[in-house]
């Protein structure tokens, strides 16, 4: 079994690096999908005033769950057009390394959304998501392209600062304007990353 274990880690390996820059393509509709979908959420809830703290993160988490959604819809109709199974070994690999962070960071927000206190501390809940964000790109970015670890890196060095603003007090403005920090956290930031994949994007044999 040992053996067997070892050559299905080995053929995963080498089709993660055979196939980078075909996965490199593949992140970039997803990364602008949900993008959009991140700056879209902050400005519907800045129009409609969805601004109080009791409602913040059951909303996000909704927000997170259609951009979840969205994601896979997207792999999945890529791995029809490449006639793939949609959990082959190297997805699997790059779920089990997503799976920890992201659960951590659902928790963080069930746990928020069940707080009854009326002064529930949005700023810090970004900060983590930030944070628990960034290391679960960071740990995908040993399967996927290089650049997704970059990215994670930034989620992580931000969501530092911002906990580090929160700690010293410095988080009035945060606080005001925390739909557009979740705008530019997870919307803006994916949205050029995603960009700047498919410019950069090389052609492949069939274009």
């Amino acid at each position: 079994m040992s053996e067997n274990w070892a050559e299905e880690n080995l053929n995963t390996i080498r089709t993660l690096m055979e196939r980078a820059s075909v996965y490199r393509r593949a992140l970039a509709p997803v990364a602008i999908a949900v993008g959009l979908l991140g700056l879209a959420a902050a400005g519907l809830a800045e129009v409609m005033g969805w601004t109080g703290q009791g409602r913040f993160a059951a909303y996000w988490l909704g927000v997170g769950a259609v951009s979840l959604l969205v994601a896979l819809l997207l792999v999945r109709r890529q791995a029809v057009r490449d006639k793939e199974e949609i959990m082959s070994p190297p997805m699997r690999r790059v779920v089990q390394a997503l799976a920890p962070m992201l659960l951590a960071g659902l928790g963080l927000g069930v746990l928020e959304v069940l707080d009854a206190r009326a002064d529930r501390d949005s700023v810090r809940l970004i900060a983590l998501w930030m944070v628990l964000h960034g290391g679960a790109l960071h740990a995908a970015g040993f399967f996927m392209p290089r650049g997704l670890r970059w990215l994670g890196l930034i989620f992580v060095f931000f969501g530092a600062v911002c906990l580090c603003l929160h700690e010293l007090g410095q988080v009035p403005m945060l606080k005001e304007n925390a739909h557009w920090m979740m705008g530019w956290a997870f919307g803006a930031n994916h949205l050029v990353y995603g960009l700047y994949l498919k410019i950069t994007a090389k052609p492949t044999d069939d274009e």
